[in-house]
């Protein structure tokens, strides 16, 4: 319970200063749940658990969401905010159906949207709004920084915008509720073995590398096998989200000329330095979009289902060379019949990641690396869910993005599955194994 002190240095002015007297351990772990749990005053009645629900390991489902608009269609959830059009006189909620919500991104001051003829289309509050995931907030402990873009540094960021942007609160909360919110967070985990890695991280300790010890012989510890030869590469640490190889993450990044197309060398400019837990993203081939990877013209040509049928915005952007907006960089995607990261003719994107954030071009369509703990748990997948399940998750990195990358080393060398799909990068039996184990991490 706050409770009002009326400062020394204020009674002379007959005022009085409200402040939080200091809690306990254990009061401040209730508070902390408290905060996350129960809508605050001022809000649209959203809670940090009406989106990040108890019972899907603090994920928002497709599932979830589909039951609780049959049976609860007044629930907080469904905010006019996440309706596919909120200015619908009959709101409906196909995105939030697939597990998504509207996140308006913060353009960086050297960037501003434009339409397909380049004539630049910045709304007034500098902000695009894309349809995203809602991840897990189990692990957030050492997987700073935060949303799939890392606009945010810490929790207690992240928890502030979460409750201004979602659960449309106004006025700010005082402080101490987003710290409150971000001391829950810290302690949510997948498991012990989670619990501990961000233990020893906080003791100035090295955690211990992730190895399972599997029966021998099953499938799963011949999954940790395909695990290491491959997956290692980029989620083989403790934290099982940064990528350790130099080259493997140099590649991700091509190097961008100044019309906006590419040369793929497997090095980074001279002088770019990006975080480690970023790589560009691969859009998703539900959308079946032109111009939104090379997974998404995949889709359109018909290579790839696209099951959602979901509209999605399409978004270009101009960048500039500093906050003025005065002297354009380049135009990304770059105007046809300029080939950029997608590896093909992109008109647009559907979202361009991390550099709507950081106003670098060259994390187009970057996007924050997951950590992989407790991952059986938290279907879908990729930051627009669009891989329902683990199978598909592992069919899409063995169809099209292990053998797109040549530094991996992993040509798509075996036969398609199945009349219409692409060969693999993995054999039936490596995928099969490899599910097996992501069930135990």
């Amino acid at each position: 319970m706050s409770k009002l002190i009326c400062a020394v240095a204020m009674v002379g002015l007959g005022g009085c200063v409200e402040t939080e007297p200091a809690l306990s351990e254990s009061e401040s772990a209730l508070a902390g749940e408290n905060a996350f749990t129960r809508a605050l005053p001022h809000t649209n009645g959203r809670s940090c658990a009406t989106c990040h629900v108890a019972s899907d390991h603090l994920a928002l489902t497709p599932q979830h969401v589909q039951a609780l608009h049959a049976t609860h269609p007044s629930d907080p959830l469904f905010a006019r905010i996440d309706a596919d059009d909120p200015d619908a006189a009959v709101l409906t909620f196909r995105h939030l159906s697939a597990g998504l919500v509207r996140v308006a991104v913060p353009l960086a001051d050297n960037v501003d949207q434009i339409d397909a003829a380049g004539n630049v289309i910045t709304n007034a509050t500098r902000t695009v709004a894309v349809w995203r995931g809602v991840p897990s907030i189990e692990n957030v402990a050492y997987t700073a920084p935060y949303q799939l873009d890392g606009r945010a540094p810490s929790l207690e960021v992240q928890a502030l915008g979460a409750l201004r942007a979602h659960s449309q609160i106004d006025p700010d909360p005082p402080e101490a509720k987003p710290e409150l919110i971000a001391r829950f967070e810290r302690t949510v985990f997948s498991s012990d073995a989670a619990e501990a890695v961000a233990d020893a991280l906080a003791h100035g300790r090295t955690p211990q590398p992730l190895d399972l010890h599997l029966p021998p012989g099953s499938m799963a510890a011949a999954g940790q096998v395909v695990f290491q030869q491959i997956c290692a590469r980029c989620h083989g640490g403790p934290t099982t989200n940064v990528i350790l190889e130099q080259d493997v993450f140099d590649s991700f990044f091509p190097v961008l000329h100044a019309d906006g197309t590419i040369d793929i060398d497997g090095f980074l400019p001279t002088g770019v330095a990006i975080p480690s837990t970023f790589m560009q993203g691969v859009q998703a081939p539900h959308e079946g979009t032109l111009g939104i990877s090379a997974i998404g013209m995949l889709g359109q040509l018909g290579a790839l289902p696209n099951p959602s049928g979901l509209d999605f915005p399409q978004i270009r952007l101009r960048f500039y060379t500093d906050a003025t907006r005065t002297h354009a960089r380049l135009d990304m995607p770059p105007p046809p019949p300029g080939i950029g990261p997608a590896l093909a003719p992109q008109p647009f994107s559907v979202d361009p990641g991390r550099a709507m954030v950081s106003g670098d071009p060259i994390d187009w369509e970057g996007f924050d690396v997951p950590q992989l703990r407790g991952i059986a748990h938290t279907a879908p997948y990729f930051h627009d869910n669009s891989a329902p399940d683990l199978r598909a998750l592992v069919d899409e990195y063995s169809r099209l993005i292990l053998g797109a990358d040549p530094v991996l080393g992993l040509p798509p060398i075996y036969p398609p599955e199945a009349p219409g799909l692409p060969p693999e990068s993995l054999t039936p039996a490596q995928k099969l194994q490899l599910v097996a184990f992501l069930q135990y991490l």
